[in-house]
């Protein structure tokens, strides 16, 4: 794949050259094919980054390029400074800042960008700062998703704030599914699974892998969540899945080979492990469940063979009349 487009970078020292250096990017951006909303976020990560440069080292360098992978173009925005370095982690937390200031610029650009990364020289004395965005094709060319889904998901009796929450969101020719469950229950825990699924939203199109990095740094000022996360390939006849914590997956298979997952104990959001993403066929007939801790783990899906030819909401109100618990926030996704 060949560029038009040619790199640009800028050495950044007062507010004058923050805007330019927007104004480059919004170009850039329009160049590579972003549409107006993504131009106006990738020119908001680069005014963050360059406004940081000023708050801590008063001089560094901002760079700009176009880049490409086997599925799609995307720029990719560098931020380089001599300054005396930060811990990461805090700093991605919003509210946090070693200068006096708000503090919310890192979090932002963890949220806009699909890839994130901070590297620290040894000596703490520099900070580079590299993060991506992929220009992806969302749309399903006229397909339609063949699945069926059933969910049913409730706060903790006595609660008004739901801890729990899902996705189910469709994303060229697949079908990504999740349950998150934040730790603990009500408005601390709502507000942390609302932050995991707002990032998964809007990186849907990511790997599982970058999905759950880029979770882990969303939450790093929250309790942080346990999650699970499916993606159903339509055309490939496949499903890829990953896992943090204790959501419970569950499939219902005619097939003698029975698929294998493994989960990764821990919580994003609190320096968790990465997850281990498998990959399996999906054939027709298959029923899938993921919830979490507020229904009981002790089911099988020979307690509910009666209902296996219903749809998939009728499915998913009897497993969770059955099996709830209540004691805790509960959220159940049928997939057939």
């Amino acid at each position: 794949m060949t560029f038009q487009v040619e790199p640009k970078f800028m050495v950044i020292s007062n507010a004058g050259e923050v805007i330019a250096i927007r104004r480059i990017a919004k170009d850039m951006a329009h160049d590579i094919g972003f549409n107006e909303r993504t131009r106006e976020e990738i020119s908001l990560v680069v005014s963050e980054l360059a406004s940081n440069i000023i708050k801590y080292t008063q001089r560094g360098i901002i760079t700009l390029s176009p880049v490409c992978n086997e599925q799609c173009e995307g720029i990719m925005i560098e931020a380089e400074d001599d300054g005396e370095g930060f811990n990461e982690h805090n700093a991605l937390k919003d509210g946090v800042s070693t200068s006096g200031t708000l503090g919310v610029g890192l979090g932002a650009v963890n949220r806009l960008m699909d890839e994130f990364d901070i590297l620290q020289r040894e000596n703490h004395t520099g900070t580079r700062i590299v993060c991506k965005r992929w220009l992806h094709d969302n749309s399903n060319h006229g397909e339609h998703c063949p699945f069926e889904f059933g969910v049913f998901s409730r706060p903790k009796p006595g609660e008004s704030a739901n801890g729990d929450t899902f996705i189910i969101k469709n994303i060229r020719g697949a079908t990504l599914v999740g349950v998150i469950d934040g730790v603990g229950h009500g408005i601390l825990a709502n507000q942390a699974a609302n932050i995991a699924r707002q990032y998964i939203e809007r990186h849907a199109e990511s790997p599982l892998l970058d999905i759950f990095r880029g979770v882990e740094r969303a939450c790093a000022s929250t309790r942080g969540v346990v999650m699970a996360l499916v993606v159903l390939d339509w055309k490939k006849g496949t499903f890829r899945y990953a896992s943090v914590g204790n959501i419970e997956i569950k499939i219902f298979t005619k097939q003698h080979e029975k698929p294998k997952f493994l989960v990764r104990r821990g919580i994003v959001g609190k320096h968790a492990p990465s997850p281990v993403v498998t990959e399996n066929e999906w054939h027709s007939g298959n029923i899938l469940a993921l919830h979490s801790d507020g229904i009981s783990t002790h089911w099988s899906w020979d307690d509910f063979m009666p209902y296996a030819n219903s749809p998939a909401q009728v499915i998913t109100e009897e497993i969770f009349r059955v099996m709830e618990k209540n004691h805790d926030d509960a959220t159940i996704v049928i997939v057939k």
